[in-house]
């Protein structure tokens, strides 16, 4: 660089070579550089004006030609508020996309899902990770998902059944899921869900639960009923008509002790 800046200044360029050296000299970040060969320049004063030319000089003149060039205009508001919001748009996609990556990955690693009937029996027990417990009736089924570290700790139901469900750990639930888009959350309690055909019955024995209804999509909007002891809760799913009303507790009474 040292070389095609003495050729500039003997005026040895040629015209690409001049224009690159121009525009390489009004450059601020090369500075520096200059400054380098100045102080080089004075700490060697034997060095001749033809071996080395006056660079203190001539950075002197690159500054007074630059003072009076034009300033850049500055880029409308709009278009400089636009830019960071496309930016932070594009932050989050690349977290969110991380961030389903790293779960893809990991229930990748997880294994199957635990399956439970009870065939024939009239009961059958099925002990959840968190010490809650599945009471199934004759000729029903649960799926036990097989991830519980996460706060949405999930089983699938058809037929009938008792859930008793343990205290959870706070900001964490257990889902029970009937049916399409038909999920019922309770962090503690003792709940009866009844799922055939295409409805689904739930009430709550003990504690409290949410009744959870879903639209189809991806950005389906969600309702969510609070339901207390002794309410229930019946849906159809042809129909997508909901009731909600108290029950009768002592109607279910055919259900073994649970504790």
């Amino acid at each position: 660089m040292e070389d095609l800046l003495v050729k500039y200044v003997r005026n040895e360029c040629n015209p690409e070579e001049k224009q690159w050296v121009i525009s390489w000299l009004q450059n601020p970040d090369n500075e520096a550089y200059l400054r380098g060969l100045m102080r080089r320049q004075w700490n060697n004063p034997c060095v001749t004006a033809v071996d080395s030319p006056d660079w203190q000089r001539m950075w002197a003149g690159i500054s007074e030609q630059t003072k009076h060039l034009p300033d850049e205009p500055e880029p409308p508001l709009y278009r400089t508020v636009w830019q960071r919001v496309i930016r932070i748009i594009i932050w989050v996609m690349c977290i969110i996309t991380l961030g389903f990556s790293v779960r893809l990955l990991r229930q990748a690693q997880l294994p199957a899902d635990a399956i439970y009937q009870a065939g024939d029996k009239p009961y059958k027990r099925v002990p959840l990770p968190d010490k809650s417990t599945v009471i199934l009736k004759k000729n029903s089924s649960v799926r036990v998902s097989s991830d519980w570290s996460g706060p949405n700790r999930q089983i699938w139901l058809n037929g009938e059944a008792v859930v008793l469900v343990a205290k959870q750990p706070l900001s964490f639930r257990l889902q029970i899921h009937t049916g399409n888009h038909v999920v019922t959350e309770t962090e503690e309690g003792r709940v009866y869900v009844n799922r055939k055909e295409e409805s689904t019955q739930v009430i709550v024995e003990q504690g409290k639960a949410n009744f959870i209804l879903q639209d189809e999509g991806l950005l389906g909007k969600i309702k969510a009923y609070e339901l207390k002891q002794g309410e229930m809760a019946e849906y159809n799913e042809k129909s997508t008509q909901l009731i909600r009303r108290h029950s009768n507790l002592s109607a279910y009474s055919f259900w073994p002790k649970a504790n």
